[in-house]
């Protein structure tokens, strides 16, 4: 069985459509502008955004801007391309980093696929900025295993007051372009938009259609904040998905490349550990910012667009090499013959993730992945916390033989499924050894809805900028990085958000994450904290 890709779209401040992103990316355009004093925050932002009131006049019904955003996207993939989005065998994967601040994300992508009549359970990924990337991969072995034929996966997010403030108070944020991999650079720049790709299960693929081969997500196990200095999440990542594959029929990695200098530092010595280190090597952040949610979507979609037009796409903003590591940045447009590329992201919490795609060939033998979902044996179960048994602010860790000092940094999500963690892995052996065979895969309702309202409480007209500690924790991704660094998995760590607890969805998601070649363990569970009066923690641990 081989996943293919049917259909695609591409939303965003550049254009409407895949064809108008790319066109316009080609010829060297760029969305990015500066804005001074956006949302009332002081200071000049370079930013792509949507002209005022585009999105609101975009759909009709009562739907948010971000869902009106995925709206569209989906929109522009599935009209004519064949499929029925309301058969059984379709499912709706939505990537986002916040999605919509006023609504719970499992109940906007329960709307976002109503619109288009589609019952299934959608499957929502909130992994950071991996989320896009890490989004394919779940409709890549969902589509494997045969629980679906067909998956739409969408990824979509907004610049907001919420994210330009966050993005401030770390000092991440750059006042004018932004200049990947370069000596000058100071800084991301963000955008909005929405992307989507249609996946499709076939017994082979034809020639010149495009197959999702392989994925990897991977933990640094070292930082919530910081990036691996030896890039070990990174590195680990795309040394999985090139298992296997000659290292000279890759065009081209896609890589994240925000402007950072950690995260650009990161991934240059992480390349240069790997067989492609002296391959070309492009970021798209400088024609539409980080788009956060959508951005490993919406670069996947233009890379394939680019192998398609036989170039590697050249690095706006790019001016001189400012890593330590003499990787092949791609500074302007690039003629290539090569058919198959590597996208690569990473984000807070410690999580990396890599994809390869090719261009189907005749001749070419089709990548041999595990597809069967694995049948589980559950090694050990932690108790259940909820509020009637367990006392947030009374509880003292050293009960549980714990010294950690990170502990009483984190938020009340993560500080739950610490202790749940604690408790569920008290004996086993060999622990804080690093391994990368075990999974942390967590579940959820409320994302990170008690951190949210805390972070947009202290936004205020005298204080735009808050603690960068409270913003990385309103990712609630962050509980599956704390659990990580704690023990050192180095491994996929994976965050989902459903509607409710949903054993069935769970195990299901659990046994495919088997797939992966290294995964041999899975630490996975509810782990939900809307108040210190409503959560419900517990783990469990599979093999």
């Amino acid at each position: 069985m081989e996943i293919v890709k049917i259909a695609d779209n591409i939303v965003s401040p550049l254009g409407i459509g895949t064809g108008v992103n790319y066109s316009r990316v080609k010829a060297g355009l760029s969305a990015l502008r500066a804005y001074n004093g956006m949302f009332g925050m002081d200071g000049v932002f370079f930013t792509s955004v949507f002209e005022p009131g585009f999105l609101e006049r975009s759909v009709d019904g009562d739907f948010s801007r971000f869902e009106k955003l995925a709206i569209l996207a989906v929109q522009g993939a599935v009209e004519g391309c064949g499929i029925d989005t309301t058969d059984a065998g379709t499912v709706l994967v939505l990537s986002t980093t916040k999605g919509d601040l006023d609504t719970p994300l499992a109940v906007s992508a329960r709307k976002i696929a109503a619109y288009f009549g589609n019952n299934s359970t959608p499957i929502v990924v909130s992994n950071a900025c991996i989320s896009g990337a890490a989004a394919q991969i779940a409709a890549m072995r969902a589509l494997r295993s045969g629980r679906y034929s067909t998956a739409i996966v969408v990824g979509a997010d907004e610049v907001s007051r919420f994210t330009l403030s966050g993005f401030q108070c770390l000092k991440a944020l750059s006042s004018e372009q932004c200049h990947p991999y370069s000596a000058e650079r100071n800084g991301l720049n963000l955008g909005e938009a929405g992307a989507c790709i249609v996946y499709k299960a076939v017994d082979k693929a034809s020639e010149d259609e495009w197959v999702i081969e392989n994925g990897a997500i991977r933990n640094d196990a070292n930082h919530i904040s910081g990036p691996s200095r030896t890039g070990e999440g990174s590195y680990n990542a795309l040394r999985t998905v090139l298992h296997g594959i000659d290292a000279e029929s890759i065009a081209f990695i896609n890589a994240h490349g925000t402007a950072t200098a950690y995260n650009d530092e990161m991934e240059a010595i992480a390349l240069s550990r790997t067989p492609i280190a002296t391959t070309p090597v492009n970021s798209l952040k400088g024609y539409y910012g980080h788009t956060l949610g959508a951005a490993g979507i919406m670069e996947t979609i233009l890379s394939m667009a680019a192998i398609d037009d036989g170039i590697v796409l050249g690095t706006y903003g790019f001016q001189s090499l400012g890593v330590s590591k003499q990787i092949n940045v791609s500074v302007a447009n690039l003629a290539t013959h090569k058919r198959a590329f590597i996208k690569l992201l990473s984000g807070f919490g410690g999580v990396n993730a890599a994809i390869l795609l090719r261009k189907r060939t005749n001749g070419d033998i089709p990548y041999k992945a595990e597809a069967e979902r694995r049948v589980t044996k559950t090694v050990a179960e932690s108790p259940i916390l909820t509020p009637e048994n367990f006392k947030i602010k009374e509880f003292s860790i050293s009960t549980l033989g714990s010294t950690y000092p990170k502990y009483f940094k984190m938020d009340n999500l993560c500080r739950l499924g610490y202790v749940a963690s604690e408790m569920l892995l008290k004996d086993e052996s060999g622990r804080f050894e690093p391994r990368e065979d075990t999974a942390v895969i967590l579940f959820n309702a409320n994302s990170s809805w008690d951190n949210d309202r805390k972070y947009m409480r202290t936004i205020t007209p005298e204080e735009f900028y808050p603690s960068p500690s409270l913003f990385v924790y309103t990712l609630p991704s962050i509980v599956t990085g704390e659990i990580a660094i704690r023990n050192k998995f180095m491994g996929e760590t994976s965050m989902y958000i459903l509607e409710k607890q949903n054993i069935t969805e769970m195990q299901a998601i659990v046994s495919e994450a088997f797939q992966d070649p290294v995964t041999k363990r899975v630490i996975w569970g509810w782990v939900d904290f809307k108040s210190e009066e409503e959560f419900y923690i517990q783990l469990t641990f599979d093999s």
